[in-house]
């Protein structure tokens, strides 16, 4: 089975880079793959893709690079995480894990017998995974479960002994707002950071890999230095709005004398 890098850069100490992808397109998909992201995580639970052939399309995309592909799935489904690992998800976030009950139940249907209860049927996984998938996808595939709510948080320490689990990844804006915090994802805000400081201590006793959402490279750096070995530095909807509003305000304040663009042929 193809190993999955992030496995071999965590077992590294390394922080594994990865993007958000919200736009339902083979093409967006592509042009952040290329842009050297080690992972891509497909959102299909707040994102716009919705049906199983945009995803498969754009699993296809990303796998033209080495990014490894995930997927946020919509709920924790079972039917959901069997087919996404089916088209070739090398890795499932769960939303909204408040026990170890349902962190089971989600990890679980990412695993083959004995480890769990997932169907056999990887029609395009075995294709992309190759020889030796079945045997081999209980190791390579990673399982996170998002720590998101108050409740979670409560019971982090008794999720984070599911079987077989990758990690936790931490969505701070649902967290914050399940903590009644004045403001949502404010990364300054000492309670939050408890809570962040928290899910690390628990994931440093399991050996699992701690993950979060940030705003920004800058947010994900410090996120890095903290403990996080899975962090969220972009999504494509912000980069795009972001270099769209950029565009538009250089041309506005633009020198003079700045030089023609010679590097766009199109230009």
């Amino acid at each position: 089975m193809r190993p999955n890098r992030l496995k071999q850069l965590w077992k590294e100490d390394k922080t594994v880079v990865n993007a958000w992808v919200t736009i339902p397109s083979s093409w967006t998909a592509e042009v952040v793959a290329h842009s050297g992201f080690d992972a891509m995580t497909i959102d299909a639970q707040h994102g716009l893709a919705s049906d199983h052939m945009t995803i498969l399309n754009m699993f296809q995309a990303i796998s033209t690079t080495d990014t490894v592909p995930l997927v946020r799935v919509q709920w924790n489904e079972p039917a959901s995480h069997m087919k996404m690992l089916d088209m070739g998800a090398y890795g499932i976030i769960c939303p909204m894990i408040n026990t170890r009950e349902e962190s089971e139940s989600f990890v679980g249907a990412c695993r083959y017998v004995p480890d769990g209860y997932r169907s056999f049927g990887p029609v395009r996984a075995s294709v992309y995974g190759g020889e030796g998938y079945f045997e081999k996808s209980t190791e390579e595939i990673v399982t996170m479960s998002m720590i998101e709510t108050a409740e979670a948080l409560k019971n982090v320490e008794d999720i984070a002994l599911t079987p077989t689990m990758t990690g936790l990844y931490i969505g701070p804006w649902d967290l914050s707002i399940s903590m009644r915090r004045p403001r949502q994802g404010d990364f300054d805000d000492v309670e939050l950071l408890k809570a962040f400081d928290k899910v690390l201590n628990a994931c440093a006793k399991n050996n699992l890999i701690a993950g979060i959402q940030c705003p920004s490279p800058e947010v994900a750096i410090r996120m890095s230095e903290m403990g996080f070995r899975f962090v969220t530095a972009a999504n494509d909807t912000t980069l795009l709005k972001q270099g769209a509003v950029d565009t538009i305000k250089r041309f506005h304040h633009k020198p003079t004398d700045e030089p023609k663009n010679v590097d766009n042929p199109y230009a």
